[in-house]
């Protein structure tokens, strides 16, 4: 009878044992993107958020953002206040940028950027409301800047697939720049500043991303030196906020993700 019991015992084992591992095989979760993020709450009141799964943890992005502006008058209604202009402006961005996923749909990276920009001005009238004007002429000004950023980023994915989502970047970096109006004189600018982006970010393919982002608020720290004929003139120092919407803050980029 103990022999018999005994088997009977072994036998159970086996049987169990092999359902208990098939059962661990379907409890585990395979990473796939676009699956909903629950809360960590638990309960009656717990609600998942609503946002699925668009950056796995682990992985890194190479990419860069690209802006270009054309500023004249013949297609401007920026300058209705200027009569008789003869105004043309450009302004060029170039900032790669590589970052890393420490968490599913959090990534931490490091951004480098150029900013070259100008502006001539051969004969221009400011008139307000007839009782003040006064004329600019001959002017060919140019900016030149240089800057680091690391930043986080913070992605909502809004579909099941994995393919649209929205990110916020909140930046932190310093700028260096020099601003020439003559062959004379110049201002050479620093800042530190903390920077607020939010976007919108599509997958064409499986690991490829195509994103815009606009900078819509700053908080700053600048210093400034201005020069003529070759000795300083003058110096500021500032704190300074702001928040809005601006088209030269808009910027699209591309990124590959490894």
């Amino acid at each position: 009878m103990k022999r018999t019991t005994a088997i009977l015992l072994i036998l159970m084992l086996l049987v169990c044992l092999p359902v208990h591992r098939a059962q661990s095989r379907v409890r585990r979760e395979t990473v796939v993107l676009g699956t909903k993020l629950e809360s960590d709450t638990t309960g009656k009141s717990a609600r998942s958020l609503r946002s699925h799964e668009i950056i796995p943890k682990g992985e890194w992005q190479v990419g860069m953002t690209v802006a270009y502006y054309n500023l004249n008058t013949d297609n401007s209604e920026l300058m209705l206040l200027i009569n008789d202009a003869g105004i043309d402006g450009s302004l060029f961005r170039l900032a790669p940028n590589a970052s890393y996923s420490y968490m599913r749909n959090q990534a931490v990276g490091l951004r480098v950027q150029y900013t070259n920009a100008r502006c001539t001005i051969d004969s221009a009238t400011l008139d307000l409301l007839g009782n003040f004007s006064f004329d600019v002429s001959d002017v060919r000004a140019r900016m030149v800047s240089y800057g680091g950023y690391v930043y986080n980023r913070s992605y909502i994915g809004l579909d099941y697939r994995g393919r649209i989502g929205l990110f916020l970047d909140v930046a932190a970096g310093y700028t260096q720049s020099k601003t020439t109006v003559s062959q004379n004189a110049y201002t050479a600018k620093r800042k530190i500043a903390v920077t607020l982006s939010p976007g919108v970010v599509y997958f064409p393919m499986n690991n490829v991303s195509v994103f815009a982002s606009l900078s819509l608020a700053d908080i700053s720290y600048n210093w400034s030196k201005g020069y003529k004929d070759g000795q300083l003139s003058g110096t500021s120092r500032n704190f300074a906020a702001k928040a809005g919407l601006n088209l030269m803050n808009l910027n699209f980029g591309l990124a590959v993700h490894l």
